[in-house]
């Protein structure tokens, strides 16, 4: 008798466990993913990095870095996109651009007397860049991101390392 109460006791345990390991696969899991999806989510668009991705290395230093300033005369006015219900207009302002070139890419030479001899094409990727944006997303660090990489990609070449702002002011 004593032996049968002790099986039924650990066969109910044992179904216990089951039935607490199924809810935890079916319901709890699933729960857990999405959480963890929402998470990867916010943090891409507040700019966090998740992963590393400095894999590449850099083969040059700060100080090695060639500067060539484009000034305007008069601040340059740029119209930016318009948030979701809001009706008044806003832009932004910009004295000028420094673009910073790697001396010991293969292309410098030429990249730079591309770029010295008309800046204009630099001049539109950064305007159209920082026009995309609006008034409560533009990021001075995402703009001179995502314009240098367009740089890169329009003249084919990791020559421009990086590009100053001068006077970015947004209203």
């Amino acid at each position: 008798m004593k032996k049968n109460i002790l099986t039924i006791v650990i066969m109910a345990a044992t179904l216990m466990n089951l039935v607490l390991t199924i809810v935890l696969i079916f319901a709890v899991m699933p729960a857990m993913n999405k959480t963890g999806n929402l998470v990867d989510k916010v943090a891409s668009v507040i700019d966090l990095e998740i992963d590393s991705d400095k894999d590449e290395e850099e083969d040059y230093a700060i100080t090695d870095l060639v500067t060539y300033p484009v000034e305007y005369e008069t601040a340059k006015t740029i119209n930016l996109q318009k948030d979701p219900g809001d009706t008044s207009s806003h832009y932004a302002q910009l004295n000028g651009i420094v673009i910073s070139f790697n001396p010991n890419a293969e292309d410098y030479s030429d990249i730079y007397a591309a770029v010295e001899s008309t800046s204009v094409y630099i001049e539109d990727i950064v305007v159209a860049t920082i026009g995309e944006y609006t008034v409560t997303t533009i990021n001075e660090s995402a703009v001179k991101q995502e314009a240098v990489k367009r740089i890169q990609e329009r003249y084919n070449t990791k020559c421009i390392v990086d590009i100053s702002l001068n006077g970015l002011v947004s209203s």
